[in-house]
């Protein structure tokens, strides 16, 4: 079987897909079950980078890296499912550099899932929680998964995400709608839509 390595930036994402899949706990931040294994990264892409590049030098190097987790939205509904198709760095903005940057290394394109019917976006991952933007059009906006793609590309392995909406870049909403919202706040949903990927993958 081959390695996937599910990854989420915090426990109330990652509860209930670790249920799901009876996945045992090895670290505070590490649970794991057969060749599926889920790594909680913390919240922001520096803790990201740190936490994934120590666990792929620890562990065992996963062959699929698939990022769940919430994500903020100009318009899109709340609690509906994303497919990311490519990763920006939201904050990146030098003079005689291209505002928004896709992968720091190489050109790798995010993997989508065979479900024809979920929508496919872009994200963009901030420092901070995005409550504005000059943006336009379908998007997405996290804090974690640029970090998850670049450090995916350096070390030659495909990365996968999958958000779910919280809210309309509202601060407030995501908070309600994230502990009282029952349509938004389970994430083990998103393992249906990766049913056929998954098999793939062993």
């Amino acid at each position: 079987m081959k390695e996937i390595l599910i990854m989420c930036a915090m426990e109330k994402e990652s509860k209930t897909i670790a249920q799901e899949l009876k996945l045992e706990k090895v670290t505070e931040t590490i649970f794991r079950k057969n060749n599926i294994s889920l790594l909680i990264s913390g919240i922001g892409k520096q803790k990201t980078a740190i936490n994934l590049t120590k666990y792929l030098c620890e562990n065992i190097k996963p062959d699929l890296i698939v990022n769940i987790g919430y994500a903020g939205s100009t318009d899109i509904k709340i609690g509906t499912w994303v497919n990311i198709t490519k990763s920006y760095n939201y904050e990146w903005n030098i003079p005689g550099e291209e505002k928004y940057s896709f992968l720091d290394y190489g050109n790798q394109e995010l993997e989508l899932t065979k479900n024809t019917e979920i929508q496919k976006v872009e994200c963009y991952s901030a420092e901070s929680f995005v409550t504005k933007t000059d943006l336009t059009g379908h998007l997405a906006f996290d804090m974690e998964l640029h970090s998850v793609a670049v450090i995916g590309d350096m070390f030659k392995i495909p990365v996968m995400s999958l958000k779910k909406i919280s809210d309309n870049l509202s601060l407030e909403d995501y908070y309600d709608n994230t502990e009282n919202n029952e349509n938004v706040f389970e994430l083990n949903s998103s393992l249906e839509l990766l049913n056929l990927q998954l098999i793939k993958y062993k």
